[in-house]
């Protein structure tokens, strides 16, 4: 017979933990399970080595080889970790003091929280609670990816280690997301500027994405993180304004545009401006040239003279 305790670590009993007899070509002669003190029995038909396995869905495994002869046999396991737990809060960073130094965390409920290994196999998913409080517990020792995901949040994924045994705190900060929308107009009639191209650029000078202005000259933005970014807008001459992006901080912009100056010849008429109203036929109306709606002479049937009066 061979009997025994399972224990972790500190000693503590492992209950429940499962413990199988095989000979040495991996057939099963006996099983058992730890009562709540750890102790348990095997019985082997007859003398000889075999091999003892003992599992925990909380610890790692651990396999033996045991000689048996004659006589009853002692053999204790000692199962290296779990019993290890990890939580903290996961939410979003704003400052905090009269002063502005230092930041706090602002809990974020409901937000999905997964733990992979490092072979990526999903060990344990839970979710936040009200408060942004979250836990996972009996996790065996080992570095773990700890990834958390929540709508108008942008995900985050720290690796964390976890050791044989104990609590691991480990608060979680996430960064929070904004819908950036915006018009472009001309900036002499402020008429919106249809398939203008406004671009989004981050403070370190990353193009986060460019859009292009619909009919009513409006762009959109979404899940733009917090931050300082330049906005541009091209159609006319390109201009550029810095903005800021968070709590606090206009989410809607105008940019205008400057249409571009043309050199007129003296005495020319100069070119009708990108926003003046057209007649039918696409020319600028009220010029007194060109188009249906413009003036024209009436024509004469009797040719003129070169200064301009009728022959005789």
């Amino acid at each position: 017979m061979i009997f025994g305790r399972v224990t972790r670590g500190d000693g503590a009993a492992v209950p429940g933990a499962a413990l199988t007899l095989c000979d040495l070509s991996g057939d099963q002669l006996d099983r058992a399970a730890a009562d709540e003190g750890g102790h348990y029995q095997l019985v082997p038909p007859t003398g000889g080595t075999y091999l003892v396995i003992c599992a925990s869905s909380t610890h790692q495994p651990q396999a033996s080889l045991v000689a048996v002869a004659d006589r009853p046999l002692r053999h204790d396991v000692g199962l290296a970790g779990g019993g290890a737990t990890l939580g903290g809060t996961v939410g979003v960073r704003h400052a905090v003091g009269t002063n502005g130094a230092g930041t706090g965390l602002s809990g974020w409920g409901d937000v999905v929280l997964t733990l992979t290994d490092v072979r990526g196999t999903v060990v344990a998913v839970t979710r936040s609670g009200p408060e942004g409080g979250y836990r996972f517990a009996d996790l065996t020792e080992g570095s773990y990816t700890l990834t958390a995901a929540a709508p108008r949040l942008a995900p985050v994924a720290e690796t964390v280690r976890v050791p044989a045994e104990g609590h691991v705190a480990h608060d979680v900060a996430l960064a929070t997301r904004t819908q950036l929308s915006g018009t472009v107009r001309s900036a002499g009639a402020g008429r919106p500027v249809a398939e203008a191209l406004a671009t989004l650029v981050s403070e370190d000078g990353h193009v986060v994405g460019s859009r292009v202005t619909g009919e009513d000259g409006s762009f959109r933005f979404d899940d733009v993180a917090h931050g300082v970014y330049t906005i541009t807008a091209s159609g006319y001459a390109p201009v550029a304004s810095e903005i800021e992006i968070g709590p606090g901080h206009p989410s809607d912009v105008v940019l205008s545009l400057v249409p571009p100056a043309v050199d007129t010849p003296a005495g020319a008429e100069p070119p009708p401006r990108p926003d003046a109203p057209r007649g039918d036929d696409g020319a600028a109306a009220g010029n007194g040239f060109g188009g249906r709606h413009g003036q024209h002479e009436e024509a004469s049937s009797e040719p003129r003279s070169p200064s301009g009066g009728e022959r005789r």
